[in-house]
């Protein structure tokens, strides 16, 4: 019995093990893809990473162009594979999975080439043989036996088509299918923002242009030119707030399903170990009870051989307890953190959402950073839980940050009258005292373009202000940063009654 739990065990490790890969490859591409705003990168690191981690050699990402037409904007793979060309919706797999707006996995593709092989002939007999250039065969590899194609959506809207073909047939899994839709997923919500923050990028640009030639038209209408000078500084700062949303937007929704997936992978595989781990457990007390037995021979009982065996079985299952329940403690943070679809307020207790917060971002102050907790007494605050935990992650993350070697993030929190103040102090180098002023503005950043967008502190503010709170900042050079928070145990009745307005998107 013991030898078949080991077996099972670590057949379950094996899958466990194959799990956790695929979700750090997922995790690389949700917090890359949404570090970038150009569609080319994006087509890249969503091609190029589904052939290098999973193997999907062949690839073709396809956008709406019209309520008719699938255009070909991302190939890998695809030899002879033109972008430009298109699709009619309708037509194929590509295009009835685009019409249907439903996933299709197709084991035998045979019929289709039959298909298109009779559309080209027609069209050659009918003269239009110039015209065969813009139809894309379905699947676009000529030689394809089986398909996957998924489409991409925002909630209930199709942008596109995402395909993944191979040369053998019923190549494709229940998990290849899984895998293949999260990573749709991911790239519908980033080719989303990437095209929306274009057209922010192309009004912006617009708007400059007014701008100039407003001043070049007539320098003696310089009052006019004054005040429309200001109505475009107003509306350029709107555009970049709804370039901030637009972006963290994407982020913020990709971690849900991130941090959905990764409790649902692991949750399943790691409860089984754990259970065999305990049965295993009782098994060897069973096996110790039966040596104990006086009918069994004494010399068996006291060989040395037998006793380091059991104290090895001992400190197997002692690590196997001890490992799973940290991951099963990983995996609740993970349930917690991630309530990325409640829109309502709720009494939420804030001391669970920055334990949460610490555990998802332990990577950043393991072996390094020393987390002193000062939690005071507090009741549970009436609040918007997602939201609140995106100000502890932006806070925590900036303390982590700035702390370039070895040093302490230090949270307290008490209540102060009728609101909750926490705390976030870091031993970091500190903030320049002309940035100061700065630190909370959209796209201000002092730690490159590499490592951010300028957005956190920002978007953290918004959030704050949106529940009638308050944040500041007081910072000395070389020795530190302090953060604090002040929010309302209970929002005032006109924030109530204005629920529906506020603006920050969460995903």
């Amino acid at each position: 019995m013991a030898t078949q739990d080991i077996q099972s065990n670590e057949r379950l490790v094996e899958k466990l093990a194959q799990k956790t890969a695929e979700v750090h490859v997922l995790k690389h591409i949700a917090l890359n893809i949404n570090s970038t705003l150009d569609l080319d990168q994006i087509y890249d690191l969503v091609l190029g990473t589904m052939d290098e981690f999973f193997g999907f050699r062949h690839s073709i990402i396809l956008l709406l162009e019209d309520s008719d037409t699938l255009r070909v904007v991302a190939s890998h793979g695809h030899e002879n594979q033109p972008l430009g060309g298109t699709v009619p919706v309708g037509t194929g797999v590509i295009g009835t999975v685009a019409k249907r707006r439903r996933l299709m996995r197709v084991n035998n593709l045979r019929p289709q080439r039959a298909y298109f092989s009779t559309i080209r002939r027609r069209m050659e007999e009918a003269g239009r043989a110039s015209e065969l250039g813009k139809i894309v065969p379905v699947p676009g590899l000529p030689d394809a036996e089986s398909q996957i194609a998924i489409p991409l959506m925002i909630k209930d809207r199709l942008i596109g088509v995402f395909s993944v073909e191979s040369r053998e047939q019923r190549t494709f899994s229940d998990d290849d299918e899984a895998l293949a839709t999260i990573v749709a997923n991911l790239a519908a919500s980033a080719i989303q923002n990437a095209r929306l923050y274009r057209l922010v990028e192309e009004r912006r640009s617009e708007l400059a242009e007014a701008h100039d030639h407003l001043k070049q038209l007539n320098e003696t209408l310089e009052d006019r030119v004054s005040a429309r000078t200001r109505e475009l500084e107003q509306t350029n700062r709107e555009l970049r707030e709804t370039q901030v949303q637009l972006v963290q937007s994407g982020k913020m929704a990709s971690l849900g399903m991130l941090a959905a997936g990764i409790a649902h992978e692991i949750n399943t595989p790691i409860g089984a170990i754990h259970s065999n781990a305990d049965v295993e457990r009782r098994a060897i007390g069973v096996i110790r009870d039966v040596l104990q037995d006086p009918a069994f021979p004494e010399k068996l009982r006291d060989q040395p051989r037998l006793k380091h065996t059991f104290k090895i079985f001992d400190d197997i299952n002692r690590v196997t307890l001890e490992a799973t329940e940290r991951v099963i403690k990983v995996i609740q943070s993970l349930k917690s953190f991630a309530r990325l679809d409640e829109p309502e307020l709720e009494l939420v207790n804030l001391h669970e959402g920055l334990d949460s917060t610490l555990t998802l971002i332990n990577h950043l102050t393991k072996d390094r950073i020393e987390v002193v907790r000062n939690y005071g007494e507090l009741p549970k605050v009436q609040c918007y839980a997602s939201q609140i935990n995106q100000v502890f992650v932006n806070l925590l993350t900036n303390a982590a940050q700035a702390i370039k070697e070895t040093g302490t993030i230090t949270i307290t929190t008490h209540q102060d009258g009728a609101c909750a103040v926490i705390e976030v102090a870091d031993t970091g180098g500190g903030i320049k005292p002309e940035h100061l002023d700065r630190i909370f503005d959209p796209g201000f950043t002092t730690k490159g373009v590499s490592v951010g967008l300028g957005l956190g502190l920002s978007i953290t503010y918004r959030i704050i202000e949106n529940h009638r709170g308050s944040i500041d900042v007081r910072s000395e050079l070389g020795k530190g940063t302090i953060l604090t928070v002040r929010l309302p145990m209970a929002p005032p009745r006109s924030y109530l009654a204005e629920d529906q307005t506020v603006t920050v998107p969460l995903g």
